[in-house]
């Protein structure tokens, strides 16, 4: 599996960021986990609506979702030119209802994600396991000839994402509080010293921090994170990708 960081800021992104939004490549297709702001535009880079497996929305809070509104314009122009011969597949947690109606529409079939579902998109089979945010949020694993990508979502530390996130290749955690930082206030969310606790205790290979504040200091994040988990940390950036 390839993975492209097209954003990683969390809230709201720097100028000429974006927020959240990971790009899967297998040999057979193209996934998109999370679709923030700005995310669409990173997106043309690497593919075209057109050859997305599917969407998956770790939770619906708009700096994960900002942009799902605009790859549906893209996905209803391709089926009115004939690019495009089926709906955008996108899956979703349904609360809070109000805005996961807003996902339904004539370009898109939508899914319903729960802990019980299981899918195979692009090749991969991929899991959910429910974490501890402000509104309903689920992490995603997604295992591809032998390789196993996790990535949190948003969360508070809790035991389910370590469970999930068991010998992975690579993890991407969010960790969105830091000292010092005026972004964020911290509720269901982690710090770089719980991400790498989640990732010391799961025994990944690889950890990413992601869902960063953007007036974090974040060398620091990654020290911090260095200093409780034994694996290599790394900080994304906007061309960053990472083959596992």
């Amino acid at each position: 599996m390839k993975v492209s960081i097209l954003g990683y800021w969390g809230g709201y992104p720097l100028a000429g960021g974006a927020t959240s939004g990971y790009l899967v490549t297998t040999e057979e297709g193209h996934i998109l986990l999370d679709c923030g702001s700005g995310v669409m535009s990173r997106l043309s880079h690497h593919a075209t609506v057109e050859q997305l497996s599917g969407v998956i929305l770790s939770h619906v809070h708009y700096d994960h979702m900002a942009d799902i509104g605009v790859l549906q314009y893209a996905a209803l122009g391709a089926i009115r030119n004939n690019r495009m011969q089926h709906k955008l597949q996108l899956f979703a947690p349904e609360q809070p209802a109000d805005i996961f109606g807003t996902l339904f529409g004539p370009h898109t079939d939508v899914t319903q994600i729960d802990s019980t579902l299981k899918l195979r998109l692009a090749g991969a089979d991929i899991e959910f396991a429910p974490v501890e945010h402000t509104i309903t949020c689920f992490a995603v694993k997604i295992t591809y000839k032998g390789k196993v990508l996790v990535y949190s979502g948003d969360t508070a530390y809790c035991e389910s994402l370590v469970k999930l996130a068991k010998d992975a290749d690579m993890l991407l955690c969010e960790a969105t509080v830091c000292e010092g930082s005026t972004h964020t206030t911290g509720q269901g969310h982690m710090n770089a010293a719980e991400a790498a606790t989640i990732a010391e205790k799961a025994g990944v290979k690889k950890l990413v921090l992601v869902h960063l504040p953007c007036d974090g200091n974040l060398l620091h994040m990654r020290q911090t994170a260095s200093s409780v988990y034994r694996g290599p940390v790394f900080l994304p950036d906007a061309i960053s990708s990472y083959t596992i």
